[in-house]
Order: C-alpha cells, then sequence, then structure tokens
C-alpha cells in the first residue's frame, strides 16, 4: 500500500471517529438537554406549589384577622347599645323614684328609642331583660300607687345579664377567649 493509500484509510479513519463520537456526544447532550427541561418543570412546579401554599396561609391569616376585628366590632355595638339602654333605664328609674305620678316623656322616649337599638344588637336574653324592665315601667304608669321595687329589681336583673354577655362573651358561646377572637371552635 502506497503512502497515499494510508493517508487516506488514517483520514477516513479520523473522519468516521470525529462522525460517532460526534453523533454520540450530540446524543448525550440532547439527554442533558431534557433532563435539565424535566427537572427545571419540575422545579418551576416545586416553586409554583409552595407559592400557592403561602399565598393560602397568608389570605387564612388576613381572612382571621378580618374576622376577628369583626367579632371585636360586633362586640363593641352590643356594649354601647347595653350601655344605651342602661343609661337610659336609669335615668327614667330615677325619676320615677322621684316622681311618683308623672312620668317624664323626654326620658320615656329615650328609653324606648335604646331599648329598639338593644331589640336589634342585642342578644335574646339581655333583650328579655330589657323587655321586662319596659313592663314594670309601664306598669307603674297604669298603677302610679306602686312601688319601684320591681322596676329597681328588673334594672338589676337587666344589669347583671348584660354585665355576663359583655365581661365574657366567651364564657357563655363554651369557647375560649383566643378562640372566640380567631373564630375557632
Amino acid at each position: 500500500m502506497s503512502e497515499w493509500g494510508v493517508a487516506l484509510i488514517a483520514a477516513g479513519s479520523a473522519i468516521a471517529g470525529s462522525a460517532v463520537t460526534g453523533w454520540f456526544t450530540r446524543s448525550a447532550g440532547l439527554r442533558q438537554a431534557s433532563a435539565a427541561r424535566v427537572a427545571g418543570e419540575e422545579q418551576a412546579a416545586a416553586a409554583r406549589h409552595a407559592g400557592e401554599q403561602q399565598a393560602e396561609a397568608i389570605l387564612a391569616t388576613v381572612q382571621q384577622t378580618l374576622e376577628s376585628q369583626v367579632r371585636g366590632q360586633q362586640l363593641s355595638i352590643k356594649r354601647d347599645a347595653y350601655v344605651a339602654f342602661l343609661q337610659a333605664a336609669h335615668a327614667l328609674a330615677e325619676d320615677r323614684k322621684r316622681d311618683q305620678g308623672a312620668l317624664d316623656e323626654a326620658l320615656l322616649a329615650e328609653a324606648k328609642r335604646a331599648y329598639q337599638v338593644l331589640w336589634l344588637e342585642g342578644t335574646d336574653n339581655v333583650t328579655a331583660h330589657a323587655q321586662f324592665f319596659m313592663r314594670a315601667i309601664e306598669d307603674s304608669i297604669s298603677d302610679p300607687s306602686a312601688g319601684t321595687d320591681e322596676i329597681d329589681r328588673c334594672l338589676r336583673h337587666y344589669v347583671t345579664v348584660a354585665q355576663h354577655h359583655v365581661q365574657e362573651p366567651w364564657t357563655w358561646m363554651r369557647r375560649s377567649r383566643n378562640s372566640w377572637i380567631a373564630g375557632g371552635s
């Protein structure tokens, strides 16, 4: 074989070896690219899932905070209604004690207005005791000779029940204070 033949065989072998090596390198590169794409997709899915969980946790916290604020506002509204009726009822009871005959119509109108607000905002138990007080006032108007003992008793019962509901609303709901504020059971 001549030198040219050896050179051609050597060159052909080199080209064939390069082609085979290139082919295997290309195949390995495609496999690595595919694996990287799959890993990237998995990582993106994991990041998306973690983000969704974090967003859900934040939303739950915000919702609990808002519900807590709403409950606090509701309790404040009830407390204001209880106090408004108590002030009007106390003024009416004192007026009734001072003057067994006539009743101050302005005080009676204020007590009735406060009772209407209480009827809308208060619990059934507190509203019932306020109604007993108003009935005692009406009874004392129809019978001016009647004493004020029943009025005083009804007012004391109203105060006791209202205090119970305002000071410890979570107790009569059989839940802890923190659970009540957070909206848990």
